[in-house]
Formats: structure tokens, sequence, C-alpha cells
């Protein structure tokens, strides 16, 4: 039989027997909802329209005008739009990490994605990587796919 030390067991039986407080429970049951059809029917420009990785129906969950500065974006959380603002960070023609907070300093999402090359004849660009929402103090990473397009501007 192989002897286990003591504190390895203390510690697992420890782990087992957390029980999530109500706030660590309240933070993390959001959900990031598909975004309606009005959602960032104001944006103009070169539009990013992310989807969750995999996502085969067309819908999206975050929208935001590829602006470098000021930059504004669209989420829903438990189905309620949620406008956002572009606060840090940046993209060039090959990747993009930026983040954007609410009004209210409450809901943060951070985008953080590479950029492919548009098909020939084409100005959409296929994009890939990952969406860090976080909503009064809970947190989800969510795998994304989607695509930048300019559909107002060359």
């Amino acid at each position: 039989m192989t002897k286990i030390a003591w504190p390895v067991v203390l510690l697992i039986a420890l782990a087992a027997c957390h029980q999530p407080t109500p706030a660590e429970k309240a933070a993390s049951a959001f959900a990031v909802t598909p975004l309606q059809p009005a959602d960032g029917a104001d944006l103009t420009g070169c539009i990013t329209r992310i989807a969750r990785a995999g996502t085969t129906d067309g819908s999206r969950i975050f929208i935001e005008d590829s602006l470098q500065g000021g930059a504004k974006g669209y989420i829903r959380i438990n189905g309620h739009p949620a406008k956002v603002t572009m606060s840090t960070g940046g993209s060039d023609s090959i990747h993009s990490v930026r983040s954007f907070v609410d009004a209210s300093g409450k809901l943060s999402v951070v985008e953080s994605y590479n950029i492919s090359e548009a098909k020939t004849g084409q100005n959409i660009r296929p994009l890939t990587g990952q969406l860090i929402v976080t909503w009064k103090g809970g947190t989800q990473t969510i795998p994304i796919g989607g695509a930048r397009a300019c559909i107002d501007a060359p």
C-alpha cells in the first residue's frame, strides 16, 4: 500500500468540504446570452462580431466598432443588454487585445483574438480567440470565433 502524507489527505478533505458562499455563487452564476438584432445598430465603420467558438446558428455574444480609441460595444448578461466602452488595449492587423467596461464599472469585457486574412475579393476577416467577461466579481472565459468587417468604410 502507498503511504500518503497526512497534510495531503487533510488538504484533499478540506477542499472537498468547501461550499461556495452565496456571493461566490451569485458572481459566477451569470450567463452571457445572444445579442438581439437591434443590439449595436448604432455602430458604424469596421464592425467586429463575436460568437462562441463553434457556433453555427448565426448568434453573436459581443459586437464592437473596432475603433482604436473610444470603441463601443454591446453584450447581453442574463438577457439584458449592456453597452461597454473601450478602456485599454489596441490592435494591429493580426492581433487584438482590448478591454471594455460599462458605465457602472461592474461589467468588463476583454477580447483577445488573432485576425486571419480575408478571402480574395472580400473584406471580412475571420478571428479566433477568447472573451473574458467579468460581472459583479464573477468571471467567465469563453472561446470565440467571429469576423471583422468594414461595412461603411473601405
